[in-house]
């Protein structure tokens, strides 16, 4: 009996240690992906970043909305306000790299992907000389192209850390 409950408890244990996930090479590139988009941005690195992304610009999809207290806000001064912009990635890192230290950063990160395609989706908060001016969630899409992720499309929603402070984060 005893040698029977050993055996059992020996199968149990080797079987859950087999059937947890390990970490896949291509969340493994992706997550380096993540984090040097974060880093370019502390170290003002445009050739780094500008390649993290498709090599054609014009077909990168990169477009926000803002969420509701700040657009209610933004329409206060101007009632003609669209609730939503686009831009591009170049537009973007020549507005925040011109100005003191800047920062975004990720959390509660999911990876969804086949090898081929990929879905990021994320919370953010954007940091200017230390001070939180947005927040909100944003959704990467990537492809392996030549053996390498490229973001293809950033979209984002855009909360104003000063009209609607970002909720404490649960531990």
């Amino acid at each position: 009996m005893k040698n029977l409950f050993l055996f059992l408890a020996l199968v149990f244990i080797t079987q859950n240690s087999f059937s947890q996930k390990k970490e896949s090479e291509n969340s493994v590139q992706i997550k380096n992906v993540i984090s040097t988009f974060m880093q370019c941005l502390v170290k003002k690195d445009s050739v780094k970043f500008y390649n993290l992304f498709y090599d054609k610009p014009e077909k990168v999809v990169w477009c926000g909305v803002f969420k509701e207290k700040t657009q209610q806000e933004r329409l206060k001064k101007d009632s003609s306000k669209k609730d939503n912009f686009s831009g591009d990635y170049k537009t973007f890192y020549r507005s925040i790299s011109d100005s003191g230290t800047d920062e975004e950063k990720f959390y509660n990160i999911i990876i969804k992907e086949d090898g081929a395609i990929a879905t990021v989706i994320f919370d953010y908060s954007f940091w200017e000389n230390n001070v939180k001016i947005n927040w909100g969630k944003e959704s990467w899409g990537l492809m392996k192209i030549n053996g390498e992720w490229k973001i293809t499309s950033v979209i984002f929603s855009y909360e104003t850390e000063k009209y609607n402070p970002e909720p404490k984060k649960r531990k």
